[in-house]
């Protein structure tokens, strides 16, 4: 799909810009729901599907930049839920599940039907918040490779 009214790298900028600064307006909307997930497990697994799924039909378009680091992200949420990873500190698996319920909510900054820009939105939230969480994701990839153990309980959360 072609983004005509984004070639301006001015533009591009303060869309992200804005998409960020509203997403923080309604952090605690976001945060509330994601602490739901990390207090239930199958919950969270629930969460996942719908998030893969969506992320697979729509892997062209705003998705497409940050693909590869949105698979590792499902990745270390998978294990996380097996338990099979617990090296995540909280603050990281919190942010990370407030994007993740931002990304499956149809009605959010740009609503997901607005054809050619209901997924902007989300690829500007889901891109943020894999740039503040890289040392996480990329201990998570170490982990992974090496298959080292890593062990952190993650307590409940009121």
């Amino acid at each position: 799909m072609e983004w005509d009214f984004l070639k301006n790298k001015n533009e591009i900028k303060n869309i992200k810009a804005e998409t960020i600064k509203e997403f923080f307006k309604q952090s605690p909307r976001w945060q509330k729901k994601a602490i739901k997930y990390i207090n239930d497990p199958t919950e969270a697994r629930s969460l996942l599907n719908e998030a893969v799924n969506k992320a697979s039909l729509h892997q062209s378009g705003p998705l497409n930049d940050i693909w590869d680091s949105l698979q590792t992200l499902f990745s270390l949420i998978k294990d996380w839920i097996t338990g099979d990873y617990r090296g995540i500190p909280f603050k990281a698996l919190l942010l990370i599940l407030a994007g993740i319920v931002y990304f499956v909510t149809p009605i959010d900054i740009i609503p997901d039907f607005i054809v050619g820009l209901g997924l902007l939105d989300d690829a500007v939230i889901l891109g943020w918040i894999i740039s503040q969480i890289g040392r996480e994701l990329d201990d998570y990839r170490v982990w992974k490779t090496n298959g080292r153990v890593i062990d952190i309980e993650v307590s409940q959360v009121d």
